[in-house]
């Protein structure tokens, strides 16, 4: 198993350059510069997410009073309407229901009591109304014609017959009463199609024998199966079962397209943030302002579909443009070791000096180095953080972020959607694969203490390399070290019950030009990120959901507030607040968002801001990696 070390340095020249106009001048005047773009766009050649079918049993059984203080029906419409409240508007989502409406005895009009309530379409806000009024007037009355219900559930995804993932959810208390056809077999007959169905199943206080039908329905169609026993647990897991599907990583942006020959042909861009995408083995330039007197943050963030490979390298660097590789104002790498949904790091430049190496128009040059992809591998997004601090911004006044607290805490799927959470322990359940993320508002001064914790059901399938894993990024997006043993993530090795990862505590500091890059990653104030998942996951695992614990702890006195203020532009190509904040944990107001979108969980794209990999589940969180700082040779364009 790989471990994880971290050392990092920014390197600042010994001067600072060259940028220009004072912020928000500055932001305005490249702007002007940029042509105009579409607002925001999702991540270039994203897959789509899955067509959805919920089916719902609403048999007899369902009047039961025993799923923690109310009938079973209950608990299923919260958990229901939960979903149906929370889908991105673009997601396709369908509702089938079974023993809906036949409360008689005879088995062949039972059995044939199944319904599509709500077609598989997209989720407009009518149609988000319509679905929940169905929901609150569901009863549960009649048989439970599984097999049935699966058969036609099929065809409902059909659509127009043009293909793509497609994904049953069921969710049953119960064994189907109707076979023939017996519903494991109707699984089979599915999956026989060569169709890419799938069906999660969700065994709500099944006895035994349902339960080894429910798993078997999910394990011929490459699903998953999780127990439920009240309304919150439900809930959790039918949370957890959609969020697979629509979230992907939430990779956004004002669109633009870097050069890939070098900074003479490069597009100037303002303080904000940007996606675009590597090809091939090619780097990226982008021209940019700042004066002097000014500081420049970048941080790049690759998405991958898959795990990246061991030893793949992103760089960012930036300095005056001209003959070589621009570094001179900060030059950061972040390395894999292991498997990985996302490859961010990020650099500060220093404070200038008085000699710094000029730059012509204070125009300089910033390279995003692409050591991932290899000619003829697909694109893969990559967003672009630009912010620019200086003696303005610091007096524009700032604010930070509400934290959320209960089921608003739920993390989000990205940088910019992670959810902003304080001091305490957060609960709530993911399925194996998904990496969500939260945020913490932290100053000089003040320290960070986080403990993660999952709960591993006796049955897991874990592999040797699988573990428990917890990762905090900077507010540069560059990944920090967690513990004196350097190690990320852990090992489960062959371990169930509740195992807990600790990171800290870590004492915050402030980046000066009188002592050197604290190698730990923790000489950042502002905005830090804490993502969670459970790592390297056998293939079998992915999409199990495993309830997890987040606590959080910020102790210590923050010293005086006189850092820098970063600018990040508007908050047009962002779910929420701009990432990365200032140097006193707070966002400069200039353009900025001071709060988070309403939900981190309404997304505002195909894949809307819910977050895990292509298919069920995202590659894994960074088990290993070096952040380091080197000198390397220049790939070639």
């Amino acid at each position: 198993m790989p471990l994880r070390r971290r050392r990092r340095a920014a390197l600042a020249a010994v001067s600072l350059l060259v940028l220009a106009a004072v912020v928000p001048s500055a932001a305005t005047a490249a702007t002007a510069a940029i042509p105009a773009a579409p607002a925001v766009r999702a991540a270039p050649g994203a897959p789509k997410p899955a067509r959805i079918d919920l089916v719902l049993d609403l048999s007899g059984s369902m009047n039961q009073n025993d799923a923690g203080g109310m009938t079973r029906l209950a608990a299923a419409k919260q958990a229901v309407s939960r979903i149906i409240d929370t889908a991105p508007a673009e997601a396709e989502l369908g509702l089938r229901v079974y023993g809906a409406t036949y409360p008689g005895q005879d088995k062949k009009q039972g059995c044939a009591d199944t319904q599509l309530v709500r077609p598989v379409a997209a989720m407009d806000r009518a149609s988000r109304a319509d679905a929940k009024k169905q929901v609150a007037g569901f009863k549960a009355v009649g048989f439970t014609p599984i097999g049935v219900s699966l058969r036609e559930a099929a065809k409902d995804l059909d659509g127009n017959g043009t293909g793509g993932r497609r994904r049953i959810v069921l969710v049953s208390d119960g064994e189907d009463t109707c076979a023939p056809p017996p519903a494991c077999e109707v699984a089979r007959e599915l999956k026989a199609q060569g169709i890419d169905l799938a069906v999660d199943v969700v065994g709500f206080r099944t006895p035994s024998a349902a339960r080894a039908q429910l798993k078997c329905i999910a394990d011929v169609t490459d699903g998953s199966y999780a127990d439920a026993d009240d309304a919150d647990s439900l809930t959790a897991h039918l949370g957890a079962l959609f969020r697979k599907e629509w979230r992907t990583y939430h990779a956004t942006g004002k669109p633009v397209d870097g050069s890939p020959t070098g900074c003479q042909d490069a597009p100037l861009v303002a303080p904000g943030q940007y996606l675009d995408e590597f090809t091939g083995g090619r780097d990226l330039y982008y021209k940019v302002k700042k004066r002097p007197d000014q500081r420049l943050q970048v941080s790049a963030t690759a998405v991958a579909e898959e795990g990246y490979e061991r030893g793949s390298i992103i760089t960012v660097a930036a300095g005056p443009a001209g003959d070589g590789e621009p570094r001179a104002w900060l030059r950061e790498f972040d390395q894999s070791m292991g498997w990985a949904n996302i490859l961010s790091t990020g650099g500060r430049s220093k404070p200038g000096a008085g000699n710094d190496k000029p730059a012509p128009d204070d125009t300089g040059c910033i390279m995003v180095e692409n050591d991932i992809t290899r000619p003829g591998d697909k694109p893969m997004p990559v967003e672009l953080l630009v912010g620019i601090a200086d003696n303005d911004t610091q007096r524009t006044g700032s604010r930070t972020p509400e934290p959320r607290t209960g089921a608003d805490a739920e993390g989000g799927f990205s940088f910019n959607s992670a959810t902003p959470i304080g001091p305490g322990t957060h609960r709530q359940s993911i399925a194996v694969g998904e990496a969500p993320f939260w945020r913490v508002e932290l100053k000089a001064g003040q320290k960070l203490a986080v403990k993660a914790g999952v709960d591993i059901p006796s049955d897991f399938p874990a592999s040797a390399t699988t573990g428990w894993g917890v990762t905090v990024y900077n507010a540069e997006r560059s990944s920090t070290l967690c513990n004196e043993d350097h190690r990320s993530t852990e090992l489960l090795a062959g371990r169930t019950g509740h195992i807990e990862r600790a990171c800290g505590p870590w004492e915050i500091t402030e980046q000066d030009d009188t002592k050197s890059p604290d190698p730990n990653g923790y000489d950042v104030p502002g905005t830090y990120y804490i993502q969670a998942q459970v790592a390297e996951p056998d293939d079998k695992a992915k999409g199990i959901v495993v309830p997890i614990s987040l606590t959080v702890d910020v102790s210590g006195t923050p010293r005086p507030e006189n850092g820098p203020v970063f600018f990040f532009g508007d908050a047009t190509a962002q779910d929420g607040p701009p990432s990365g904040a200032n140097g006193n944990g707070e966002h400069g107001t200039t353009g900025t968002t001071g709060t988070p979108a309403p939900s981190a969980k309404d997304g505002d794209s195909p894949l809307g801001s819910l977050a895990v990999p292509a298919g069920v589940g995202v590659a894994v969180l960074v088990l290993g990696g070096i952040t380091f700082y080197a000198i390397r040779r220049r790939r070639g364009a």
